[in-house]
């Protein structure tokens, strides 16, 4: 399905923080290093602190140490305001395609009625039709909002191909970790990563979400 491009998994916070807690995760276990920040002025006016150092809000594009195909892109926070998002979609868009990315998958959540664990759609038709086969049932409708729908549904306009992955949640924990477990073995097994997911639970306690909790739009 991605044999012949470069991709970029995207996962800022939203509900229960899947996406974000798939993304770091990632990030971990492939060993990967940043290699550009992307700063805004709509983040929330805070620092984030960790062992006494104070960083100012930001994502981060990042790079595996031993998997030049793939991407990871993180982030502390989500812009405040609808510009901010669009602006900082379109600066990390144009960034990825700058890197020769051709594929992005945001990850995200899905609060509804659905007997599926993880739900996926696509900018274009074969490319929805490709998650199709590889046994991803589709969302038939709705709305993604925030960074994680934006970089999907602005893909196409950098030329690059959009897809979003949402694992169910009942949108009602703060850390919703079966459904980043749900969403990691989704990408697990859609980009044949051979990672161990079974070590998420040690790595999210680490991770820092109450804060952009505060400040995430609505997904569903």
């Amino acid at each position: 399905m991605f044999e012949s491009g470069l991709i970029c998994i995207c996962g800022l916070p939203g509900i229960g923080s899947v996406g974000k807690v798939a993304t770091d995760y990632l990030a971990t276990a492939l060993e990967c290093s940043t290699i550009l920040p992307f700063f805004s002025r709509s983040f929330p006016p805070q620092v984030m602190v960790s062992d006494g150092l104070a960083k100012l809000m930001h994502a981060q594009l990042m790079r595996p140490k031993e998997r030049e195909s793939l991407f990871i892109l993180s982030g502390d926070a989500q812009p405040l305001d609808v510009v901010g998002m669009h602006e900082l979609a379109g600066n990390i868009l144009q960034a990825i395609k700058k890197q020769g990315v051709t594929d992005v998958i945001t990850l995200a959540a899905y609060v509804g009625e659905t007997s599926e664990s993880v739900l996926g759609t696509a900018t274009d038709s074969d490319s929805a039709a490709a998650l199709s086969e590889q046994k991803i049932p589709l969302l038939r409708s709705g709305a993604i909002g925030g960074l994680n729908g934006l970089l999907a549904g602005m893909a196409p306009l950098y030329d690059l191909r959009g897809y979003c992955l949402l694992a169910t949640s009942s949108g009602a924990d703060p850390v919703d970790i079966r459904a980043a477990s749900n969403l990691l073995g989704a990408i697990n097994e859609l980009l044949h990563l051979d990672i161990d997911i079974t070590l998420l639970q040690p790595v999210t306690e680490e991770t820092d979400v109450a804060e952009a909790e505060e400040v995430d739009m609505n997904y569903i």
